[in-house]
């Protein structure tokens, strides 16, 4: 009798262990009270496999004490020999049942430690190529500075010899004004505002650009200087001359075109020019422009004005 409600008690649990199984899953911990005592805590899947075992014990318990007590009829002999059989299958289902979950749930930890040992490795071959990108960027990084400090040296030696060239500018315009009593039309201190050849909208330019006299006019490149305000080179480049020439004493603006269009674009060309030569080429292209009325009559040169040009281009 006991037995029996044994048996019966453990079957209960088995429903009560797989009902709490499908309600919460694996890994939920079922705790045990009577009244308000606590008996423990039990893993639900621990506990449906031990109240299987638990029914299968009881009712085989059960079993062989009513078996005992009856009659040994083979019929009944017979029956309880299949039922023994049918406890041991199952009892073997059971033990193998374990095993494949136990087997399970160690392939299952194998597997996670397979793949935490694989992303270990990948993170460490990150760590090695960010570290191979970050040295391969400051070496780059390092060369750029070297760049840099070359730039910064050929600048600051750029500045010293824009400013030797304007002090030898400077030098030549002392001596031909301490030696002439004539001045000439251009200094190299002349703002480029004052300079009759450039318009006041590129006088504005040039400002921008940082040339504001007519020296850092002569000592800028022409190509350089056009791009920033948007002239041609051979625009610039004739400024250039113009100014160059307008600085010798005797040589107005108008000769200094006409010496231009002949193709004297310097003072050191002007310089080394034959008189008789000179007079010739320049005499021809003022008599053209005074034909095309670009040129008053009395703005011919004489051969003296032009043997004066060069002499005072040697100076």
């Amino acid at each position: 009798m006991i037995l029996g409600f044994l048996a019966l008690f453990a079957v209960i649990n088995v429903f009560n262990a797989t009902v709490q199984l499908n309600l919460n899953g694996y890994g939920y911990v079922s705790e045990f009270k009577i009244f308000n005592t606590s008996l423990g805590s039990l893993d639900v899947e621990v506990y449906l496999w031990t109240s299987i075992v638990l029914t299968f014990l009881f009712f085989s318990a059960t079993i062989y004490c009513i078996y005992r007590g009856l009659p040994t009829d083979p019929v009944v002999l017979e029956k309880l020999g299949k039922l023994e059989e049918n406890v041991a299958v199952n009892q073997n289902m059971l033990e193998n049942t374990q095993i494949g979950f136990f087997k399970k749930l160690e392939d299952n930890n194998n597997a996670n430690e397979e793949f935490f040992r694989k992303v270990s490795l990948n993170l460490e071959e990150s760590r090695k190529e960010a570290l191979a990108n970050f040295a391969e960027h400051k070496k780059a990084l390092d060369n750029i500075d070297k760049d840099n400090r070359k730039n910064a040296e050929i600048i600051k030696r750029q500045a010293t010899e824009f400013t030797d060239v304007r002090k030898k500018v400077e030098g030549i315009e002392s001596a031909i004004n301490g030696t002439t009593a004539e001045k000439a039309e251009l200094t190299s201190q002349t703002k480029l505002d004052r300079f009759k050849g450039v318009t006041p909208g590129l006088a504005t330019k040039f400002d921008n650009a940082g040339i504001r006299n007519v020296s850092e006019l002569l000592v800028a490149d022409s190509v350089s200087i056009a791009d920033k305000v948007s002239e041609s080179a051979e625009a610039i480049a004739n400024l250039q001359a113009l100014a160059q020439l307008l600085m010798v004493p005797g040589i107005d603006e108008k000769h200094a075109r006409l010496l231009v269009r002949f193709g004297v674009t310097s003072r050191r060309e002007l310089a080394n020019q034959d008189p008789v030569h000179l007079y010739r080429g320049v005499v021809g292209i003022a008599k053209t422009s005074v034909e095309e009325g670009k040129l008053p009559a009395s703005k011919i040169p004489t051969i003296e004005d032009v043997s004066m040009w060069i002499k005072q281009a040697r100076l």
